[in-house]
């Protein structure tokens, strides 16, 4: 088993969020200047190189990008409402406040939550799916994603392919 990290420092991205507690309450809104990295493994290919670091590093850093400049939502929150019309993302907590935000200042992401965990298991599963796109996946096991909200703090998501967890 071979593993390639890569440790960029455009792998960033700033984004506001808040987050919700196991009480249903939540922490103000605020932002973050994230940093980002990456570990793939797997069997090497047919040159010898787990993945090409030219073709890969842009993959991971257009991820990173889509979350730059955007206000984080989890659409999966059971304390949140979310709406969307025309213009604007509306979002209402459960304890009454709410939030307009435009629409093109905003990314609702498929998570219960917006913790660096949860935003590490979100890039981990976005970059399967564009390697899947470009078939560079066959021979990896896992990817591996840190996020760090702060020096020092950060959450790790290790993320085992679903091709080899049915040993396909």
């Amino acid at each position: 088993m071979y593993r390639i990290k890569v440790d960029k420092q455009y792998f960033n991205f700033s984004c506001a969020h808040f987050l919700l507690f196991n009480d249903g309450t939540r922490e103000p809104l605020h932002g973050h200047n994230y940093w980002a990295w990456v570990e793939v493994e797997g069997e090497l290919g047919p040159a010898g190189y787990v993945l090409d670091y030219i073709t890969f590093k842009p993959v991971f850093r257009d991820l990173c990008n889509q979350l730059d400049h955007k206000t984080l939502f989890a659409r999966r929150a059971e304390v949140l409402k979310i709406t969307e019309d025309e213009t604007n993302v509306n979002v209402t907590h459960a304890d009454g406040s709410r939030f307009s935000v435009p629409r093109q200042d905003t990314l609702l992401l498929d998570l219960p939550n917006t913790s660096t965990e949860l935003l590490a298991s979100y890039l981990a599963g976005r970059l399967y799916d564009a390697l899947v796109h470009r078939n560079e996946y066959r021979h990896l096991h896992a990817i591996t994603v840190g996020v760090e909200e702060a020096p020092g703090q950060q959450g790790v998501f290790r993320y085992v392919l679903p091709h080899v967890q049915r040993g396909g």
